[in-house]
């Protein structure tokens, strides 16, 4: 069966979405780069070839840029990781898929990192908003490995810092991965996942 034809108004937000997100993932590596307050919008502008009167169809200024920004990247961890994790019953198999999908979303360190590090940059309102759906997803996280407790898999540790360590661990890949660098995208997430898992689960050999 053939599939109905985009409305002109489902083709144009289409396209302004992913105009969106093209803006936010170039911000986000310039900012990386140069710095929130060295990156002007001038250079922004110029990185996917708008004027700056264009970038400014899409976003207010700076703060806002970098809100949207931090906003696009907890809904790529949202829709890529937490939703397709939360149907999986088994928490070990959860789990194993939470670390493996995060670890695997290398394309996307740029936008982490500022989420993981430019938080004080933001106006507080937008703060809380981020720092809530952060906790959601560590709440989320603490469910699972409270369900491996009472299974008996999980090693004699408190949840609540084997959470922390594990999230900060994930976390933590866009602070130092390098996608042009000696280690593959692969190795990355096989290594950060086994890693993890190793620290967590009860030996059964």
């Amino acid at each position: 069966m053939a599939t109905a034809p985009l409305k002109s108004s489902e083709s144009s937000r289409e396209l302004e979405t992913g105009r969106k997100a093209q803006i936010y993932r170039a911000a986000a590596e310039l900012i990386v780069q140069k710095g929130l307050d060295a990156t002007s919008m001038n250079d922004i502008a110029k990185a996917v070839d708008l004027t700056k009167p264009g970038l400014y169809h899409y976003i207010t200024g700076k703060k806002d840029l970098l809100f949207s920004i931090m906003q696009f990247a907890m809904d790529t961890v949202e829709s890529l990781v937490v939703e397709p994790a939360r149907s999986i019953k088994d928490p070990e198999e959860c789990l194993r898929f939470i670390l493996e999908r995060h670890a695997g979303m290398t394309e996307y360190v740029r936008e982490i990192t500022i989420l993981a590090d430019e938080l004080p940059a933001l106006t507080q309102e937008h703060r809380e908003h981020i720092v809530a759906r952060k906790r959601r997803y560590l709440e989320f996280l603490r469910e699972t490995l409270r369900g491996l407790k009472y299974q008996g898999k999980l090693r004699d540790l408190d949840v609540d810092i084997a959470a922390l360590n594990a999230f900060a661990t994930i976390i933590g890949i866009s602070r130092w991965f390098d996608p042009l660098g000696k280690l593959t995208a692969e190795q990355v997430t096989q290594e950060t996942s086994q890693f993890i898992l190793g620290a967590l689960l009860v030996d059964r050999t």
